[in-house]
């Protein structure tokens, strides 16, 4: 694995909440003390209010014991969907290791997400249900997801029973998220939960599904002998102001 390069002072930012320039990076208040460990952190001290601290302090990596290049790859294979005991097996590193790096990465990854994913603009949005399970298969659950039809980004994720609580704290946490909540189309498996939580949260009226043209049919020239189907139900739900 290759030597992860130290991030710039001028993108790090003082950790204690009293200085008066925390979490303002670029101001050139930070100066390197010494450097320590096997990756060669640097112990930081902010020339505002006096603190010290390291450079990673409230990161991810903070207090992590093996060496970053192999934590990152413990990260990216959780984010590939990876089990524990598969990363643990093709990182060489122990599973309660894994188990939390894993907890830690996701807990910065949620707080990243309620920072940057807000004001959202966006036209389409798919929201459906996921079935699954948690360790073991005794142990079900539902994830329902959030998704921009045109970037599939993940717009929000929330996990419980198949019910309509599920997919009403979906709703609202997703309207939370968008920048025009009353201008969208909705694209949904077509449950009723849907239909009747729509106008309440989204304060539009709802609009039956519409059928979508996929073409004319076949002529006898394509080469196909059997007839085929002409249109597709849609279940899509349709807000407008």
């Amino acid at each position: 694995m290759k030597e992860r390069k130290r991030p710039l002072l001028s993108v790090l930012a003082c950790v204690n909440s009293k200085c008066e320039s925390y979490g303002q990076a670029g101001l050139e208040n930070l100066i390197v003390r010494k450097v320590y460990g096997q990756d060669q952190i640097r112990y930081l001290r902010c020339r505002c209010c006096g603190a010290a601290f390291s450079e990673r302090k409230n990161t991810a990596f903070w207090n992590t014991k093996i060496p970053e290049s192999r934590a990152i790859e413990v990260g990216r294979q959780i984010a590939e969907g990876t089990s524990i005991k598969g990363t643990s097996r093709l990182t060489y590193t122990h599973r309660a290791t894994v188990k939390r790096l894993s907890l830690k990465f996701g807990q910065h990854a949620q707080d990243f997400h309620e920072q940057e994913a807000q004001q959202l603009d966006i036209d389409v949005l798919e929201m459906d249900e996921r079935h699954g399970y948690v360790a073991i298969k005794q142990q079900q659950c539902w994830d329902a997801v959030a998704i921009d039809a045109a970037s599939k980004f993940i717009i929000q994720v929330e996990v419980g029973p198949r019910n309509t609580n599920l997919i009403d704290r979906l709703m609202r946490a997703t309207h939370k998220r968008l920048a025009h909540p009353r201008d969208l189309v909705l694209m949904t498996d077509g449950d009723a939960s849907y239909r009747t939580l729509f106008p309440i949260i989204f304060g539009v009226s709802y609009l039956p599904p519409v059928r979508a043209t996929w073409g004319a049919r076949p002529t006898q020239n394509t080469g196909f002998l059997d007839p085929l189907p002409t249109s597709k139900s849609s279940n899509i739900v349709r807000g407008k102001s």
